[in-house]
């Protein structure tokens, strides 16, 4: 039936070391596959270094991963949950989980140790909250009845060098990705700014 056809690509992949599991879309993921081969501007990876930098590409181990599990899926393709390779240390799996999840910035510590991150540093929030289409619901949700799909941040320093980084660029890339999706259930995304500045970012 119709709604059967409609998860019939969605997977779950779960990770041992971590306990964390996400739900992802076969067909989608081994399409993104090849944009994150070609296109570099599919997401801005940001090392986590003393002072913070820009990577020319997709780190090779998130690529590795994604490449095993999109091999695995077209192996498998009946199986609906997956695990991860016990093992995955934080300057994978951070960058991974990013990027599976659709952040278009993604944050990669110098290594598998790194216990501080960008503390005392500016940061430019997002918060991308999806909203009803119709202008009278829209108006009469309060906030407590807003969905947040996505939160995340990104250096203000490299933001006012970068281009990509710029927050309407931000702003344009997030609604961009996901109009397609949300307008097709009568759904928007309003994306959400500000600068905060914190002892010690969680990843």
């Amino acid at each position: 039936d119709g709604q059967s056809a409609a998860f019939a690509n969605i997977v779950h992949w779960y990770d041992p070391s971590s306990l964390q599991s996400f739900i992802v879309n076969s067909r989608i993921l081994q399409a993104f596959a090849q944009t994150l081969l070609k296109d570099n501007a599919a997401v801005t990876y940001i090392l986590l270094g003393a002072l913070p930098t820009l990577l020319d590409s997709t780190p090779k181990t998130v690529l590795d991963v994604i490449c095993a599990m999109n091999a695995e899926m077209l192996e498998s393709q009946t199986k609906v949950s997956f695990s991860f390779v016990d093992g995955l240390t934080q300057d994978i799996l951070v960058p991974l989980a990013a990027t599976l999840i659709g952040y278009p910035v993604a944050y990669t510590p110098v290594s598998a140790d790194q216990t501080s991150f960008l503390s005392g540093q500016p940061l430019n929030v997002y918060e991308a909250t999806i909203v009803s289409m119709t202008p009278c619901t829209y108006l009469l949700q309060s906030s407590s009845q807003l969905h947040t799909l996505l939160k995340f941040s990104c250096p203000c320093l490299l933001a006012e060098t970068n281009r990509e980084l710029f927050p309407e660029c931000i702003t344009k890339r997030l609604q961009s990705q996901f109009r397609e999706s949300l307008s097709s259930i009568g759904l928007l995304l309003l994306v959400r700014h500000h600068v905060e500045v914190m002892d010690r970012v969680a990843l």
